[in-house]
């Protein structure tokens, strides 16, 4: 028997999950932006729910309960509210109970709910009128339940031309693996990192590298996939090659070294990925998109893979050009600011001289409404 679900991601990440997802058998996928976000819906066979888990990309997993064609008028919230019905609620939470145990903390004695809007732009009739009267239809059918935040049960309604009602399956230990994440300025969210590892095609055995691994994140992710992956990094932070050091505990060998003194011989890795300096947070220092971007490049070996993020291709682009390299790129929304995710095949270096200019390509598109077509 297959339920209705639905996953949030970074936006730009949609269709990447909806692969994912594909990969593991389910149906009627489909994706709409909301805002900052992604959200895909799915069926998947109950029996494979478990699964999910597995896919790293996701933020949450979200039991569908209902939806609305649209909400213009007030009426049309008792509409929404009316998708709610005990028997299925209670189906939904002995759901979120099964497959995130880890969320199921009662805080106080009885359960407590409440509810979220999300939504895709402002609309005249105000989410704080739809997140209270939601709230009230839970009341009526459970009234020992109370309201409260944070709570044990999170009702959420994604709103993006048609309105939909879920309730919140999973908890921050989906999207953190667990894991306390890193305190950090602007350290790498584990979801972006699993991004770089898909798109960057890394493999078990492999050699990779991250020559700016801050705290590890990006090899983190790469040995929680890839266990016998031969894990290197470096950064030139004391404070965060100790975390890293800490967080990986001897799965990735790792060094404090500036860039322009590593020294590692040309072909040395089947894979480099590295989230570039781009912001207030990690500021650019000397020639990292001209040079540096040059010596990653080498230090892969022929039709070896580098994966750098960065919002600045006005930096990066007029080297991949220079150096004739072939790349696609992936957009996403990193802590508000849309980057990309670039991944630049290293041509055989035999050829490589007589390789034309190739422009960049693309890879993601903007999601439309609940019920479109895939995002290509």
């Amino acid at each position: 028997m297959a339920e209705t679900l639905g996953a949030t991601c970074f936006a730009g990440l949609g269709p990447l999950v909806e692969r994912s997802l594909e990969r593991l058998g389910a149906e009627n996928v489909a994706t709409v932006r909301i805002r900052d976000y992604d959200y895909v819906s799915f069926r998947l066979d109950r029996s494979k729910i478990q699964s999910l888990r597995s896919i790293h990309l996701l933020e949450d997993v979200f039991a569908e309960i209902g939806r609305v064609r649209g909400i213009a008028i007030s009426s049309d919230i008792a509409k929404l509210s009316r998708r709610l019905d005990r028997p299925g609620l209670l189906e939904s939470i002995a759901l979120k109970n099964r497959l995130f145990p880890e969320a199921n903390r009662s805080r106080g004695g009885r359960p407590s709910y409440c509810c979220f809007v999300r939504q895709n732009k402002d609309h005249r009739v105000h989410r704080k009128q739809v997140a209270r009267q939601i709230g009230l239809s839970i009341a009526r059918m459970f009234p020992r339940w109370r309201l409260n935040d944070p709570a044990d049960l999170e009702f959420w309604v994604f709103w993006a031309g048609e309105v939909l009602l879920a309730l919140r399956l999973s908890d921050r230990t989906l999207k953190y693996r667990g894991r306390r994440p890193a305190e950090r300025p602007g350290a790498l969210r584990p979801t972006i990192a699993a991004a770089m590892v898909e798109l960057g095609d890394v493999r078990d055995g492999q050699a990779v590298l991250d020559p700016m691994c801050g705290t590890g994140t990006l090899l983190l992710e790469c040995s929680l996939r890839y266990p016998r992956a031969r894990l290197c990094g470096s950064d030139r932070s004391d404070e965060a090659t100790r975390t890293a050091e800490k967080r990986l505990g001897g799965r990735a060998s790792v060094r404090r070294c500036e860039l322009d003194d590593l020294d590692y011989p040309p072909g040395r890795f089947d894979r480099v990925l590295t989230n570039l300096p781009w912001g207030d947070q990690a500021p650019i220092r000397g020639p990292v998109y001209t040079k540096g971007i040059a010596k990653l490049l080498d230090w892969v070996d022929d039709n070896g893979i580098v994966v750098v993020l960065t919002p600045r291709r006005d930096l990066l682009e007029p080297t991949l050009r220079r150096l004739r390299a072939r790349w696609t790129t992936t957009r996403v929304l990193v802590q508000g600011t849309w980057a990309s995710i670039y991944v630049v095949r290293r041509q055989s270096r035999r050829l490589a001289s007589r390789a034309p200019e190739v422009p960049d390509r693309s890879a993601g598109s903007r999601p439309r409404g609940f019920g479109s077509a895939r995002v290509p």
